[in-house]
């Protein structure tokens, strides 16, 4: 029962976060512009751009390990393939799961070291998003010529940037609508 004291001070940041900072005033107190959010946004992603390396070149080096240090009998198979070929396969699967969980592992790594933030930027993602979803071009006039831009808003990364987007939203949907250069259209 020794535990009990140590399990309630590992839990009490998890618990008090949620009730803490439900508020969307409580978001604007830790983050309160718009402008320091997207200096963060731009901070998450270079963690979760770091952790591209270390996550990709681990499991392939463990897996290579794995198979250097396996004795193996020519004739027989490994995963239905020569062992050779099983074991570049192995090797090479290893290494692109490992880059496809590097975002997630940045990302939680950024959430640890920035915990006071981390809620706070997850109400303020979604916020974002939903400016996005209510401000995006419509997706039907895409065509060859006209392609929409930045979809998702991934590229913006300051306030004048999200203006820039909305105008490149605007002009793709006259280009869409009215076809051709909409530059002589009045607003």
């Amino acid at each position: 029962m020794a535990l009990s004291p140590i399990r309630s001070q590992l839990l009490r940041p998890f618990l008090s976060s949620q009730v803490r900072l439900n508020s969307t005033a409580s978001t604007q107190a830790v983050i309160p512009t718009w402008d320091d959010y997207f200096k963060l946004r731009k901070k998450r992603r270079a963690y979760e751009v770091a952790f591209y390396l270390p996550t990709t070149v681990a499991p392939a080096a463990g897996t290579f390990a794995y198979f250097l240090q396996m004795q193996v009998d020519p004739l027989t198979k490994v995963l239905g393939m020569d062992p050779l070929m099983a074991a570049v396969a192995s090797t090479i699967g290893a290494g692109f799961g490992g880059f496809l969980l590097g975002p997630i592992v940045g990302n939680t790594f950024f959430k640890l070291m920035n915990g006071k933030v981390a809620h706070a930027m997850d109400v303020r993602d979604k916020e974002f998003f939903e400016h996005i979803k209510k401000n995006r071009a419509d997706a039907r006039l895409n065509s060859i010529r006209n392609p929409v831009p930045d979809y998702y808003g991934e590229k913006i990364q300051s306030v004048r940037g999200y203006r820039a987007w909305l105008r490149k939203q605007r002009e793709h949907y006259r280009k869409g609508v009215f076809g051709g250069d909409g530059n002589n259209l009045e607003d």
